[in-house]
């Protein structure tokens, strides 16, 4: 046999086959998965603003709507606030404490005093039937008082007007008839308090020291009840109401919202770097030309 013979026996070159990693099933079949959590991520991310929320004032309404009704309101409110009203600022935290603790302080413990000596509770010893009335009482009549000052003061707050006043001959029969509640209640713990305190100060024979402890203290009652009706008449707007009522609506869902295309975002990266990686394997596996 001859050299040629030989050769013309030897197995032809046979072309370089893909080199098939071990990961290129699982990569591909991991990527349709990336893919289809990305649609469904984006799709729920669409969705959020068609979601329904309940408006104010009991209606329904898409979070679309809310947005854009809250968007309306703080653009109204910073109009206002620009040409200088005043009638949609807050009360600062610091004052409604203060209000709360004079409303504590003050009020409870002279009201505890009042009721404790119309139920003749003994001090030197005070446990017992007669004392828990009294605390009863107290507590009723001071915490009754203060909602009802407040929640008067809350309703007016559609009448201020841009300097946080009351006009009182632009107000309507029901607005006066609940300021003159308002100040018959103020009026009726004042003169309760200068009468106790008058009735006992003069038992003791200094009249004059007497009358000054009443209409002290008639005082101390009549600014604590005023100061709570302020505060909460002062304290923002039916507009801030609405802005803060739709802004609370509304933000859950779009923390949702963000949340989803933060997800998507994060498995694009994913997908990105999977496919990267399958190609360099696809390049590394090529046939060489």
């Amino acid at each position: 046999m001859t050299s040629s013979d030989e050769t013309r026996n030897l197995p032809l070159p046979q072309p370089r086959r893909p080199r098939e990693g071990p990961h290129t099933g699982s990569s591909s079949a991991a990527g349709d998965r990336l893919l289809a959590r990305i649609r469904e991520l984006r799709y729920l991310a669409d969705r959020v603003l068609d979601d329904l929320v309940v408006g104010p004032h009991g209606q329904n309404l898409t979070v679309a709507q809310a947005q854009a009704k809250a968007e309306l309101f703080d653009e109204l409110i910073e109009l206002e606030q620009a040409q200088g009203s005043l009638r949609h600022r807050r009360v600062n935290r610091l004052t409604r404490v203060l209000t709360l603790l004079t409303v504590t302080v003050v009020d409870l413990p002279i009201m505890l005093w009042l009721a404790g000596s119309v139920f003749n509770v003994d001090w030197t010893a005070p446990v017992g039937l007669p004392l828990l009335i009294s605390v009863v009482i107290s507590v009723l009549a001071t915490g009754g008082a203060a909602t009802a000052l407040h929640h008067l003061g809350h309703n007016q707050r559609q009448h201020k007007n841009h300097r946080r006043q009351l006009e009182w001959s632009k107000l309507s029969t029901g607005a006066k008839l609940s300021l003159l509640t308002v100040g018959l209640l103020v009026g009726l713990m004042g003169v309760v308090m200068f009468v106790r305190v008058s009735t006992e100060g003069l038992l003791s024979g200094m009249n004059g020291l007497a009358l000054l402890m009443a209409v002290l203290v008639a005082l101390v009652m009549v600014v604590s009840a005023t100061l709570v009706f302020w505060t909460a008449f002062r304290d923002g707007s039916l507009e801030q109401d609405d802005l803060r009522h739709y802004s609370e609506c509304v933000r859950p869902h779009l923390a949702a919202q963000r949340e989803y295309e933060d997800q998507a975002y994060e498995l694009g990266c994913q997908y990105d770097l999977l496919r990267r990686r399958a190609e360099r394997e696809d390049a590394i596996g090529a046939p060489a030309e």
